[in-house]
């Protein structure tokens, strides 16, 4: 928040935060709400890496497009695709649920359960890496970059955020 206040103070109209780190989401987007209500010129917006770019759920399989939320098929293949070199040989599976949640509840999504990742994995790694491979971090890269730069282009076309407006009252 102090950041994105002095940010705001140096001219700044806008703040991407892009998080690639799914339990991170609930406190950036606690932290831009209360940003935007301390700094109303600064528009704010909490992203999540994975969230809204057109194609990636073609190319991830259930159920790791539900279940692989941490180094599983997608995490796994997009740093053997930018970092091989930080990846081990081992593609260990785990995490899968024992019981899934009950029935409308999900891990993530719209009606997220908490969960604390030893609740479902012994090793860290909540999926299945085994089908991982660069040539599929490359896809999942190049569908990233292209959503994300339709995204940020247009931001940069509109006038978000709003003007301000009273206190309604």
């Amino acid at each position: 928040v102090a950041i994105g206040q002095e940010l705001a103070g140096s001219g700044f109209q806008r703040l991407v935060l892009l998080n690639g780190h799914g339990g991170q989401i609930a406190l950036l987007q606690t932290a831009a709400r209360q940003l935007r209500s301390q700094v109303p010129t600064l528009g704010v917006l909490p992203c999540f890496l994975w969230s809204g770019v057109e194609g990636i759920d073609d190319l991830i399989p259930e159920p790791e497009r539900s279940q692989g939320l941490h180094a599983s098929l997608a995490e796994t293949s997009l740093m053997l695709h930018l970092a091989p070199e930080l990846v081990g040989s081992e593609r260990p599976s785990d995490g899968q649920p024992d019981q899934d949640p009950p029935s409308g509840w999900s891990l993530e999504g719209a009606a997220p359960t908490a969960w604390l990742t030893r609740d479902l994995s012994a090793t860290g790694v909540i999926g299945d890496s085994r089908g991982s491979s660069a040539a599929l971090g490359a896809q999942l890269w190049d569908r990233l970059v292209e959503g994300w730069r339709q995204r940020f282009e247009a931001l940069l076309r509109s006038d978000w955020p709003p003007t301000d407006r009273p206190e309604p009252g």
